[in-house]
């Protein structure tokens, strides 16, 4: 009764949150979905970029339940706990935040055991805390000893299987950004069965070494100041004309996430690197330098990407232009109509969440989604009163498809609003803007380069 209990929320809560997450984000990518083992049992382990939201990003592209693992501490709010614990989540207790309640592990372990060997899957934030930095800090040993302890009491027949995933974003939380999901190759912890007999210890160790491995083959994990650097400038820069061997990335984000994959793997390979002369590394920072006065001349402009992308012909102006201002009177009333959910889902949101700011955007999400909801149903109850049910049906409607329309219309004046600066620069700064594009080639050149003479 309890595991239906638990499977009956889990997906409820999971396909609710999931139109939310669309809303929430512009895109979500996936990549390496057909990595995924079905029916064997599994534990994810992911790096953790922004709190409660990478849970629903990670259940969102997986059909199985997952039981994530939470702190401990998240269950002394009794609302807060009624929830996590309505979809099977297994509190573990940490020293830093929950002192002398370690012994209660023994418990969540075993729940943990529970699943695993009935087929489940069991998802693991192995680095601890969030934080949206784009590396992998050092992770904790848990996952390993779950997974190796989970083996070994089934004499190691199990077939478990750890699968690394990264979360990525370039400004993670940020409301209508984009997210790719980057699912790792899964480790196969029967690989350490003898190490384990040999040396409990060292095999957790071994395999927390792996973990650490794949979890930073799937995310973003820059740890070197100048590619940090690179990392950032690329934002403003743009990377549409970047060139790599072998590769074809789906959007900007992916793109971006290969790309510097591309460059650390140049700047750790000691066949290329000269210990003397710091061959690659003086490169890398001699393009570093210069990307420093590039992205300084076009946050003056305000401009991102090429300057001149996005620039169009008269009469696709004119088109565009038409579009926009006829469909103004329907997004008016639209935003008019979902002014006041919205608000008070971004102010709830961010109440709920408290001082925690990794909180808020999942915060915002749920309170959002919730809201939302209940906003839709109160208004065509009045409605209905007074225009029937069917009229009422229609105009709640309209105002759903008119409010996320309205998204797309504020990214479309925005984008509109970029191009005529871009236009109005070109007409008033024609040299300054030649000199700009120059710079910007010269850069994407280097990098160019750079990844083709590193390879």
């Amino acid at each position: 009764m309890k595991k239906f209990h638990e499977k009956f929320f889990y997906h409820f809560y999971k396909t609710l949150f999931s139109v939310g997450l669309r809303i929430y984000y512009k895109k979500i990518t996936v990549s390496g979905f057909e990595k995924l083992p079905l029916k064997r049992p599994i534990i994810t382990a992911s790096n953790h970029p922004t709190g409660l939201m990478d849970v629903f990003l990670a259940s969102h592209h997986i059909k199985r339940q997952i039981k994530f693992t939470a702190a401990g501490a998240l269950f002394k709010d009794k609302l807060q706990a009624a929830f996590l614990t309505s979809v099977g989540t297994i509190p573990v207790y940490r020293r830093k935040d929950s002192p002398g309640e370690q012994d209660k592990n023994i418990e969540s372990f075993e729940l943990c055991f529970q699943e695993l060997e009935s087929g489940g899957a069991i998802g693991f934030y192995p680095e601890g805390t969030s934080h949206p930095e784009p590396w992998i800090n050092s992770i904790k040993t848990g996952t390993a000893r779950v997974a190796l302890q989970a083996e070994d009491r089934n004499n190691f027949e199990l077939d478990l299987s750890i699968v690394p995933i990264g979360i990525n974003s370039l400004y993670p939380g940020k409301f209508r950004g984009s997210v790719f999901v980057n699912i790792g190759d899964p480790i196969a912890v029967k690989d350490h069965q003898h190490a384990y007999r040999q040396d409990s210890v060292e095999a957790v160790q071994n395999l927390t070494a792996d973990i650490q491995r794949g979890m930073q083959l799937c995310a973003f994990h820059i740890q070197n100041n100048s590619l940090i650097k690179i990392f950032e400038g690329l934002k403003t820069i743009g990377v549409d004309e970047i060139k790599l061997k072998d590769t074809k990335a789906k959007n900007n984000l992916e793109q971006i996430y290969l790309i510097t994959k591309n460059l650390e793997a140049k700047v750790n390979n000691e066949e290329d690197y000269d210990s003397e002369n710091g061959t690659t590394l003086k490169a890398l920072n001699s393009i570093c330098r210069d990307l420093s006065d590039l992205e300084n001349q076009m946050t003056e402009f305000k401009i991102t990407g090429h300057p001149l992308q996005g620039i169009k012909t008269g009469v696709q102006y004119i088109g565009l232009f038409l579009i926009l201002i006829s469909g103004i009177p329907i997004i008016i009333s639209a935003i008019v109509a979902n002014m006041l959910p919205f608000i008070l889902s971004k102010n709830v949101g961010s109440k709920l969440a408290g001082k925690d700011l990794s909180l808020i955007p999942a915060a915002r999400l749920m309170m959002g989604t919730v809201i939302f909801l209940l906003f839709y149903l109160l208004l065509s109850i009045i409605l209905s009163s007074f225009i029937g049910i069917l009229k009422a049906l229609i105009l709640i409607v309209f105002f759903i498809i008119g409010g996320y329309l309205s998204l797309w219309y504020w990214e479309a004046f925005k984008e509109f609003g970029n191009i005529f600066r871009k236009m109005y620069l070109w007409f008033k700064n024609k040299d300054k803007i030649k000199d700009l594009i120059e710079k910007r080639n010269d850069f994407i050149n280097r990098i160019n380069d750079f990844l083709i003479v590193n390879n």
